[in-house]
């Protein structure tokens, strides 16, 4: 990756970029409701990377080659999601992501999928997102699993008495595997109906749990 794309990527992934992650906590806070601690994050954030992430980035993956219509892929991560409250969250991130990137980041793809989409999930807003900024498939799977397990860690920072040069490291610890899964996930040219959707059934119900709450400091 060229240092102009390679600092796009870096652009997408800080998280001062507005595309709302700041409002999720991706089922932390949940589980932090119901005893989760805070030596437990790291574990939580890595179960995050094999359960959704990786699956979630695959079909990111596939929104920038551009090789299956953008509406299979919309129908194809959202009977992934059998949660309702889930693919409302993703409906809302991936929204946020358009409506931001639109802004910085020229060409037809944005608008289009925009006007087009009634789901946009945040993995196939993401991958259109890629392609408009010239990144290629590694660098899309490698954005994806980070934006995960850095919103995990950015909201454990306001839900458990922690040190952010702690949950950073924790973030640092993760790395090589998110490196792995990356080239992984970019080597995969199947078909995204063919690749494996492993199942999170526990953040799934808990999401709905979560929901019920009058008091919470995230959306999911």
């Amino acid at each position: 990756m060229d240092a102009e794309r390679t600092l796009l990527a870096m652009v997408l992934a800080d998280s001062r970029f507005p595309a709302g992650a700041h409002a999720h906590s991706l089922g932390l806070e949940q589980a932090v409701a119901g005893g989760l601690r805070a030596g437990d994050v790291p574990a939580f954030a890595a179960a995050r990377l094999r359960l959704v992430a990786e699956a979630d980035a695959r079909v990111a993956v596939a929104a920038r080659r551009g090789d299956t219509p953008l509406a299979d892929l919309d129908e194809e991560w959202c009977a992934r999601c059998p949660s309702p409250v889930l693919r409302e969250a993703a409906r809302r991130l991936g929204a946020q992501l358009l409506r931001s990137a639109a802004s910085v980041f020229e060409g037809r793809r944005i608008p289009a999928y925009r006007a087009t989409s009634r789901a946009t999930p945040r993995p196939v807003a993401l991958g259109v997102v890629a392609a408009a900024a010239g990144l290629d498939d590694e660098a899309v799977a490698l954005l994806a699993l980070y934006d995960d397990a850095a919103t995990v860690t950015s909201a454990a920072l306001k839900l458990l008495p922690l040190d952010p040069a702690v949950t950073t490291r924790w973030l640092a610890e993760l790395a090589p595997a998110m490196a792995l899964a990356a080239r992984a996930v970019a080597a995969d040219r199947r078909p995204v109906a063919d690749q494996p959707a492993p199942a999170a059934v526990a953040l799934e119900l808990a999401a709905t749990a979560h929901q019920r709450h009058k008091e919470r400091l995230f959306a999911s």
